[in-house]
């Protein structure tokens, strides 16, 4: 029961993400990025906090100056810089374009492991890494790897800066 479960929940994750592109385009079509963060953001904040409340797990007010202000800086790169910086990039690219220079991140987090973490990486990964890269660069082009066409340059740098973004997250946090 417990794997079906699992299998469902996966499932239930694949077809959310998967819409994430399109979902974004759309919304970006009536809102500007910093409005739609805003939305985005004031309706998580607000399910989470009744789950909370509901669960007696608001923390809050048990939490130092110090857990404070760390939680204030991870909070401004993620979800604000980070969301306003993908958002405008989706505003400039195609999603086919966008998504894919944005999921990057992993990529971004295992190279950016080795100066901040201190981790080293094997020959296989960084083989891994290069055909991560490649691949991406045959989506962003369209398959023209050679003219090297992108739909627009600026929102290209910015997907790829928002990977930046996620991976510098993920690696402070710890």
């Amino acid at each position: 029961m417990e794997q079906k479960r699992a299998y469902i929940y996966a499932a239930f994750a694949v077809l959310t993400w998967s819409t994430v592109a399109s979902a974004f385009k759309i919304s970006l079509n009536y809102l500007d990025p910093l409005r739609l963060l805003f939305y985005a953001c004031t309706t998580s904040l607000a399910i989470f906090f009744v789950l909370l409340l509901f669960q007696d797990k608001i923390e809050l007010l048990r939490c130092s100056l110090a857990e404070l202000l760390r939680s204030a800086v991870l909070g401004f790169l993620n979800p604000f810089l980070y969301y306003i910086v993908l958002f405008k990039a989706y505003s400039l690219l195609p999603a086919q374009e966008a998504q894919p220079l944005n999921y990057t991140w992993p990529i971004v987090l295992s190279i950016l492991s080795v100066p901040l973490l201190k981790q080293k990486i094997r020959a296989k990964s960084f083989i891994a890494i290069f055909i991560c890269f490649a691949g991406v660069l045959v989506i962003s082009t369209r398959g023209d790897i050679f003219s090297f066409k992108i739909a627009n340059p600026s929102g290209a740098i910015l997907a790829l800066c928002s990977a930046l973004i996620w991976g510098n997250f993920l690696d402070i946090q710890h």
